[in-house]
């Protein structure tokens, strides 16, 4: 058995009655817990590779999801879960060979004040300089910030995403674990894990 454990955290600080999930390729839910008082939680999972975890509460009114992408859970793993108003939607890094010494990555921005007033697009108003981004725990140096569409699905449009490169401590090919965070004008952040796939 392999122990997921953390903390889930607010705009201002330790934030019990997190809901914490595992979940599976179809984004349904495996293994669970709630963060306590202290908004610490600890998920008891078999060994093996996590698509996807969640950590929620009040979704769509209050806060949005962090998400944790590709989870190597064997042994111990510890993620600090943080959420608020913000978003950061499906998370992926990659190195394009021949090029720099950097990570390429691809997310999609979401904002809770713009989903909930109905607007078409809701990505949220921010700058590189709002961006912190941390490799295998160092952080990095955002190089370029652009923004792209995506296409949302047949009578959905289209989405704002983001691609940006960032540099990366050692070896871009040797990454195992990218962490992020957006923040807007306000301040409201969103954050996001990914996990390099099959990295032990």
């Amino acid at each position: 058995m392999a122990i997921i454990r953390g903390t889930t955290e607010g705009i201002d600080g330790a934030l019990a009655g997190v809901l914490v999930e595992c979940k599976n390729e179809r984004f349904e839910t495996v293994y669970q817990t709630v963060s306590d008082e202290s908004g610490r939680f600890s998920l008891f999972v078999p060994d093996g590779t996590y698509p996807f975890l969640t950590a929620v509460r009040d979704y769509g009114e209050r806060y949005l999801e962090y998400w944790a992408q590709d989870l190597p859970a064997y042994g111990e793993l510890t993620l600090n879960a943080r959420i608020d108003t913000l978003e950061v939607y499906g998370l992926h890094a990659f190195v394009v060979k021949g090029a720099a010494n950097a990570l390429t990555v691809y997310f999609r921005p979401m904002s809770l004040q713009k989903f909930r007033s109905g607007e078409p697009n809701i990505a949220p108003t921010f700058r590189a300089e709002h961006l912190s981004v941390a490799v295998d725990g160092r952080p990095c140096k955002v190089y370029t910030l652009d923004r792209v569409r995506e296409y949302a699905g047949e009578g959905n449009g289209f989405l704002t995403a983001c691609l940006m490169q960032t540099s990366v401590p050692g070896v871009a090919d040797e990454w195992k674990r990218l962490d992020m965070c957006v923040r807007d004008g306000d301040g409201h952040f969103g954050c996001a894990t990914l996990f390099r796939r099959c990295s032990r």
